[in-house]
């Protein structure tokens, strides 16, 4: 199903996900809807509407210390919630065993929308499904809102409306007069609605969230090396239940990594910091102060894995490469070892089936 749509919510749900991932930004006109990236031509069909024409346009931020340029796009957060609803989601066609055929029949969801479909989920095939929003690139999205945190209180408002938060410290409810919240679809008394948790690549995000309510805060890295050290952790853990990295952090090591892709760093700063973290070590290290790890992401068999070991010599690690997964198998055994505590998959029956099959291997030592 085409991603972060309705029908492919209700996929995961039959195909027994554990938590279910919704990415948000923020339209024009404050709504919040689900969508992977910040713009909509890649996986949508909005080329082809002549009444958005005028929207494609350019843009350039910065990401967590990283330069995003995006040319000739339609971006989320230029565009109206009734611009966005005349839009409809596509299979990426990069992926060729990915069926085109439920291509440009559904729109594309709200927070509110994803918040109900859950809570139906839930009663309909009875487990308690976790939701996980992820705050796609808080600063940008606020910028030109009345003050800096609009959109995260915008997403705890809506969150707490739906019953998965509760809020723990002031937030600014005046400038959100504006927010109608639907009326609670109603559900049988007993149930027992699945955990919360927010993602954020932003830290002051995360810390944010971490602070405001009583849902704990998963935080994604892959550009800041500072992270990757003994006292990068110590911060981390002041605020994070759970830490989700690239997963070849694990593999090849942060060092490594970050040197493959370019991403420069303070080498004193790294030093004092206590240096970069094995990456033999890092589930230990994470584990130690109390924080629970996740990796991302783990693709389908039928698409590349990503690793840097499968594309350059073993002697380009300089002996910190710890393993080199040769297939879907191999690596999710590998994180399985690590002591990994969650995963974010594709493919979840392929997953499921590689987890049970390890888990069988464990009980016939």
């Amino acid at each position: 199903m085409p991603e972060h749509s309705r029908a492919s919510y209700w996929q995961a749900g039959l195909e027994n996900a554990d938590w279910i991932e919704p990415d948000l930004g923020l339209t024009k006109d404050g709504h919040l809807v689900v969508n992977h990236n910040e713009w909509l031509g890649e996986n949508t069909n909005i080329a082809e509407i002549p009444e958005l024409a005028h929207l494609r346009t350019n843009r350039t931020w910065m990401d967590n210390g990283k330069l995003v340029n995006i040319t000739s796009e339609w971006f989320i957060f230029d565009m109206t919630l009734e611009q966005v609803k005349k839009v409809r989601i596509r299979q990426d066609a990069r992926y060729s065993w990915r069926p085109q055929h439920f291509n440009d029949i559904f729109e594309i969801l709200t927070f509110e929308e994803y918040l109900q479909l859950m809570r139906n989920l839930t009663v309909d095939l009875g487990k308690p499904f976790g939701v996980i929003p992820e705050l796609k690139s808080p600063k940008l999205y606020n910028q030109g809102r009345s003050y800096p945190r609009f959109f995260e209180d915008r997403a705890i408002l809506t969150l707490d409306h739906y019953g998965w938060t509760n809020i723990t410290a002031e937030i600014n409810r005046t400038a959100h007069g504006d927010l109608k919240l639907s009326p609670l679809i109603e559900i049988p008394k007993e149930t027992i609605l699945g955990p919360a948790a927010w993602q954020s690549f932003d830290l002051d995000t995360a810390e944010y969230l971490a602070t405001h309510t009583d849902v704990p805060v998963v935080v994604l890295c892959e550009n800041l090396p500072w992270v990757f050290t003994p006292h990068g952790l110590d911060h981390l853990a002041k605020f994070a239940r759970i830490v989700s990295f690239w997963k070849d952090v694990f593999v090849a090591g942060a060092e490594s990594f970050f040197l493959a892709t370019n991403v420069t760093w303070d080498a004193e700063e790294i030093q004092r910091m206590g240096g970069f973290i094995a990456p033999q070590n890092l589930s230990h290290e994470i584990h130690i102060r109390n924080m629970e790890f996740s990796a991302y992401t783990f693709y389908d068999s039928r698409q590349e894995m990503g690793y840097l070991c499968q594309k350059q010599q073993a002697s380009d690690f300089e002996d910190s490469l710890v393993a080199c997964p040769k297939n879907r198998t191999e690596e999710l055994s590998f994180f399985f070892t690590l002591g990994v505590d969650y995963l974010f998959v594709e493919n979840i029956v392929e997953a499921s089936n590689i987890r049970t099959q390890f888990d069988v291997s464990c009980h016939n030592l």
